[in-house]
């Protein structure tokens, strides 16, 4: 058994104990520590209870003392689960959001983003630490697993930044000197069109494309045979028409002369080709509406 802890040191691990979880329930990130070898102390403080309470139940069975030092232990044991659990989760917390908001985002311009406050591990157990920086390794071979760069900054973030884009007709500082003005030379120039030109190059191509649509047109009606007009003039001629009105329903539509639906509802009145309303009339349908 490790008795390297007596009654008042085993007191004042306690009180440490229950103080730092008072502190970290409502805390988001790990709270301070007292000792850095905090977590062996509180392994050594239930060591020191294990044999205690064992000595008790020999010497005085279960009595007052006895069950008050198992009660003591219980409640340690649970207090050290709960701070467990809390600054796990804690340090879980604060490696994630570290991780994952060092960068700034695309479209924030020039507002630097300000990260959390690091960890002062001077302040903290040296398992925890261990603990933390694993669980760093962990996050960091999830976001490249994912592509997280990808999903942040595009599969183009940086192309804007390979070359330097200027426009046409844009010298460099070398062309002006015979000594290279720059130690690795010259960066590459990607040159675009300005708008003004891209506009001229549009109308130039609109004023083309007019001018092939005017002689397309004019062909078209130079090949346009005399048939089809003589056929136009015939076919606009006004159709001779008989008004009537509908004395009969039928559930099944007519067909006009022109292809269309009729149908006959009893009083509706209509302007027909003079053969169809005479055939109306005579299955009974309709009779004359003249006015």
């Amino acid at each position: 058994m490790d008795n390297s802890i007596d009654s008042n040191l085993a007191k004042q691990i306690e009180e440490e104990l229950h103080a730092v979880l008072r502190r970290q329930i409502n805390r988001s990130g790990p709270v301070p520590l007292p000792r850095k070898d905090f977590w062996k102390k509180i392994s050594e403080l239930c060591n020191f209870l294990e044999v205690e309470v064992n000595r008790l139940g020999k010497a005085e069975g279960w009595s007052l003392r006895t069950q008050a030092a198992a009660k003591r232990q219980s409640n340690i044991r649970r207090a050290a689960s709960e701070l467990a659990r809390k600054r796990l989760v804690s340090m879980l917390e604060h490696s994630t959001t570290n991780l994952f908001n060092a960068n700034p985002f695309p479209g924030d311009g020039i507002i630097k983003f300000q990260g959390i406050e690091s960890m002062d591990w001077g302040k903290h157990d040296s398992n925890e630490r261990a603990f933390y920086l694993q669980v760093e390794d962990l996050i960091r071979k999830f976001k490249a697993e994912i592509n997280w760069e990808k999903i942040q900054f595009g599969v183009l973030g940086n192309f804007d930044n390979e070359n330097l884009k200027v426009p046409v007709g844009t010298t460099q500082l070398d062309d002006f000197i015979d000594e290279e003005f720059t130690k690795d030379g010259a960066p590459e120039l990607f040159f675009v069109e300005t708008e003004t030109e891209q506009e001229i190059m549009d109308d130039f191509e609109d004023d083309e494309e007019r001018i092939a649509n005017a002689e397309n047109f004019t062909e078209s009606l130079m090949e346009q045979p005399i048939q089809t007009v003589n056929e136009e003039i015939e076919n606009s001629k006004i159709k001779s028409i008989l008004r009537i009105r509908i004395i009969k329903d039928d559930e099944e539509p007519f067909l006009d002369p022109e292809g269309k639906e009729l149908i006959l509802t009893i009083g509706d009145i209509h302007q027909l080709d003079e053969a169809f309303a005479n055939m109306l009339i005579d299955l009974g349908f309709a009779e004359l509406a003249e006015l």
